[in-house]
């Protein structure tokens, strides 16, 4: 067998070991949670996924994988039909992950840091195939097939000869208008490609609760609704990441003890609910918790005693996403040091998305993510401010107003006009990116929404609405304030995309020449 035979062999082993891993935890999970009958089929099915792991490792010549199998084969034989203990197997099934991991990266298994358990799964490498319907590819190979027979089209109508100039525009008009509709569709297809069911995640986090939970002595369960969301790749898996701390921090924090519960009377099990819904352009993930709640008054108190300020007009809740904010007096392994949250937020904003924060004392709390759908490819709204062109996300706007002298009023040299019978802080894109020295008092002043603020940013044109390919920044640049990414215009010129929830954060004051 030749080397690149080889090697797409061991991919396909190691996506099929993944996913047959899955499965099992799923079934070791339910075995620990259910009684009765139920077990014996448990049971049955994690042996068949075992033995299954054990040939397939032993059929690529991967004799510790194979040993491990064996040894968890055996581990399963032995387990208390009545009152199975299955944390062990499930060590077994991390140090499995572990194994594949080095096998795909080549390197040797490394041994976890004390505490980690279930962490593990957050640290794994993401997996680079995927699994696609072939009816998917057929439908991609008869668009490229359509593709070419437009491109020949266009080729022939610009080869015409110049004295059918008119005939050859009606070509070429033609020619362009089915490429592009057949590129629409391309682009499409390829974007549902990308996309997967949110809950390939509920797995990870389910073991995460049962792991937490069994560390505190809390009872919790996990409930999961909205599985079948669809969810662009890069931005499921930086949903792992948010949610693997937003739920840790649930059965931590936000779960009591079973003896303060049925103290005060909720049932002695907690509930950590995750759910999915799609709304407009944005996928809105919630994680609810029936714990104790956010106390308002000792959020302010530690805020107080840590030196963290309340920015003006913020929530008070916005508190506990700051770096090192912890109203706990001790920290654990797993979480704590107001570390987690502040980790979580950083995540969801490097995708261009927001998390909100309910509560109420007593009853529990819940986080809201806000996802884009997806980051590669983009509607956007083209802006220019003094010759500069800048891309706004279409799905922050509110409403675009042109500017008249009139509207605009400064004070304190901040810009604020009159909208909706309120008061609407204006940015001027020139005076924010080092362009102008100067408030300008006309042009267009485009509303946008983030975080439940709004605010009006001023340019002098409005170019049109484009759809954009999201490029990252290069990391000697940084994230500069207000700035998500950059595109590259059909024209060949690179243009910055502007970060609204960055924006609203950005300083309104500018000084005006004299």
């Amino acid at each position: 067998m030749t080397e690149d035979a080889f090697k797409d062999l061991l991919d396909d082993y190691l996506l099929d070991a993944r996913e047959r891993l899955d499965r099992l935890e799923a079934q070791l999970l339910d075995l620990a949670e259910c009684s009765g009958s139920g077990r014996s089929k448990l049971m049955q099915d994690a042996r068949r996924e075992m033995h299954t792991l054990k040939g397939n490792s032993g059929m690529m010549g991967l004799m510790e994988p194979q040993q491990l199998a064996h040894t968890l084969e055996d581990a399963m034989d032995a387990l208390d039909g009545e009152a199975p203990d299955v944390r062990p197997i499930l060590e077994g099934v991390d140090r499995f992950r572990r194994m594949l991991d080095g096998i795909a990266s080549g390197r040797v298994e490394e041994e976890p840091s004390p505490g980690k358990g279930g962490e593990v799964r957050e640290a794994e490498a993401s997996v680079s195939s995927v699994r696609v319907p072939f009816g998917a590819l057929d439908e991609l190979m008869d668009l490229m097939a359509e593709m070419v027979i437009f491109k020949n089209r266009l080729a022939n109508a610009v080869a015409l000869d110049r004295t059918q100039a008119s005939a050859t525009l009606e070509e070429t008009a033609g020619a362009f208008e089915a490429l592009s509709k057949t590129l629409n569709f391309v682009q499409d297809r390829v974007m549902h490609l990308r996309l997967m069911p949110l809950q390939t995640l509920f797995g990870p986090l389910r073991r995460i609760v049962h792991d937490e939970a069994a560390k505190e002595g809390k009872a919790v369960r996990f409930e999961a609704a909205g599985g079948s969301t669809p969810l662009d790749k890069a931005l499921l898996e930086t949903a792992h990441e948010a949610l693997g701390h937003i739920v840790r921090n649930a059965v931590i924090h936000g779960i009591e003890t079973p003896d303060m519960r049925s103290r005060t009377g909720k049932p002695s099990t907690g509930a950590v609910v995750l759910s999915a819904q799609m709304h407009a352009d944005e996928v809105w993930i919630d994680v609810a918790d029936d714990g104790g709640g956010l106390d308002r008054q000792a959020l302010l108190l530690t805020a107080e005693l840590q030196g963290t300020p309340l920015p003006p007009g913020a929530d008070i809740f916005s508190l506990i996403f700051a770096p090192g904010f912890s109203t706990q007096s001790d920290t654990s392994i797993s979480a704590g040091r107001g570390i987690g949250l502040s980790a979580a937020l950083e995540a969801i904003k490097r995708m261009g998305g927001r998390i909100e924060v309910f509560s109420e004392q007593g009853r529990g709390t819940c986080f809201r993510l806000h996802l884009p759908l997806s980051i590669s490819i983009t509607r956007a709204l083209l802006l220019q401010a003094d010759a500069e062109t800048y891309a706004l996300p279409l799905s922050a706007i509110v409403e675009t107003l042109s500017l008249a002298p009139e509207q605009e009023h400064v004070i304190n040299h901040a810009g604020v006009m009159p909208w909706r019978g309120g008061v609407l802080p204006l940015l001027d894109l020139g005076c924010t990116f080092g362009t102008a020295r100067r408030i300008r008092d006309r042009g267009y002043a485009v509303i946008v929404e983030a975080d439940g603020k709004c605010r009006g940013l001023i340019a002098d044109t409005i170019v049109g609405i484009r759809d954009i390919v999201v490029k990252g920044l290069d990391p000697i640049v940084g994230r500069p304030p207000g700035i998500s990414g950059s595109t590259i215009l059909g024209d060949g010129r690179t243009v910055m995309i502007l970060d609204p929830p960055g924006l609203i954060t950005v300083s309104p004051f500018t000084e005006k020449s004299a």
